[in-house]
C-alpha cells in the first residue's frame, strides 16, 4: 500500500512538471506572438504614417489653382481687364498665404526687336535653351493680404487691369504663395497658372 502511494506520489510530480513545462512553453509562445504583435503594429502604424503625411503630403495644403480672365471696353482706347484667382483648398490642413502675384505681359503685338530675334532663332534650333520667351512687362501686383482657407472651402481674389486697346494678346501669370512649404534655399513654393487672352477673339465669342 505504501509502494502503491509512493508510485501515485512520483506520478503527480511528474504531472506537475510536465504540465510547468507545458504552461512555459505555451507563456514563451505567447511572449513571441505579443512581441510579433508589437512589431507588426509599428510597421503597420509606419506604412500608415507614410502613406498618409509623406506620400500623400496630408501635414501640407493641397490645392486647386483657376484663373478667371475677362475685359470691357472702358474707351476706344482702353480696356478694363479682371483677373480673378480662384484657389480651393483640396487638403485637411489650413491653407495660408501672404502674397498673391499677377502678371501681365504683352503678346501681341510684337515690339520688341530682342523678343522678334528670339523667335526667329526658335523657328530654326532644334533644341532650346530656355523653357519660355521674355515678353514684355505691362503689370506687375502683388498683394501682401492675408489669406487662411479652411479645408474644403473656397476663396477668389481679383485684380484689374487698365490696357490700352492696341493691345491684342497677353499672358495673365498668377501666383499664390504657400506659407507651410520652402525649397532648400528657404523661397516659398506656391500655386502658379498662366494663361494667354486674345482681347478680339473674347468679343467676338460674346457676341455670339
Amino acid at each position: 500500500m505504501k509502494h502503491t502511494t509512493l508510485l501515485t506520489n512520483h506520478s503527480v510530480i511528474k504531472a506537475i512538471v510536465f504540465l510547468k513545462k507545458i504552461f512555459k512553453c505555451i507563456w514563451i509562445n505567447l511572449e513571441k506572438l505579443k512581441t510579433i504583435a508589437i512589431i507588426s503594429a509599428i510597421i503597420i502604424g509606419g506604412i500608415w504614417t507614410y502613406q498618409l503625411f509623406i506620400k500623400e503630403r496630408k501635414d501640407y495644403p493641397h490645392a486647386d489653382i483657376e484663373q478667371r480672365i475677362s475685359h470691357i471696353k472702358l474707351s476706344s482706347s482702353m480696356n478694363l481687364l479682371r483677373v480673378e484667382i480662384a484657389l480651393n483648398n483640396k487638403g485637411n490642413c489650413l491653407l495660408e498665404t501672404n502674397k498673391s502675384t499677377v502678371r501681365i505681359q504683352q503678346i501681341l503685338p510684337i515690339i520688341d526687336l530682342s523678343l522678334i530675334s528670339q523667335l526667329n532663332t526658335a523657328v530654326v534650333e532644334t533644341v532650346r535653351k530656355d523653357d519660355r520667351f521674355v515678353w514684355p512687362l505691362l503689370y506687375e501686383r502683388i498683394s501682401e493680404i492675408p489669406l487662411e482657407i479652411e479645408p474644403g472651402e473656397n476663396e477668389v481674389v481679383d485684380f484689374e487691369f487698365v490696357i490700352l486697346s492696341e493691345i491684342e494678346v497677353v499672358r495673365v501669370y498668377s501666383y499664390i504663395g504657400n506659407e507651410k512649404k520652402k525649397d532648400q534655399n528657404g523661397n516659398e513654393i506656391g500655386w502658379p497658372i498662366s494663361n494667354y487672352y486674345d482681347f478680339k477673339k473674347d468679343i467676338k465669342e460674346r457676341d455670339k
